[in-house]
């Protein structure tokens, strides 16, 4: 039952990252739930490696934050691009 939890945690802020990147992203409609989570889950991951690398002193903890959430908002813009290139070319 933790297992699950976890997972429902994560995917959450999954959802809460990409939810926050489509207020930046033109054109994105917020209740495509798969492009939210895809892009929170690629940002996530993508930039906390980031944020591990360039590894942020404890006095501004907020900066890792703000790396996972600029890369969320870059992958959004990308996969919007891409599905609408997709769509078009059909």
């Amino acid at each position: 039952m933790a297992l699950i939890w976890r997972i429902v945690s994560i995917v959450s802020i999954w959802l809460l990252f990409g939810l926050a990147a489509s207020f930046f992203v033109k054109n994105v409609d917020r209740r495509d739930y798969l492009l939210l989570i895809v892009s929170g889950l690629i940002g996530g991951i993508v930039g906390g490696g980031l944020g591990n690398i360039l590894n942020p002193p404890e006095n501004i903890w907020w900066l890792r934050q703000l790396i996972i959430f600029g890369v969320v908002v870059l992958t959004m813009h990308t996969l919007h691009n891409v599905f609408k290139w997709r769509k078009y070319k059909k």
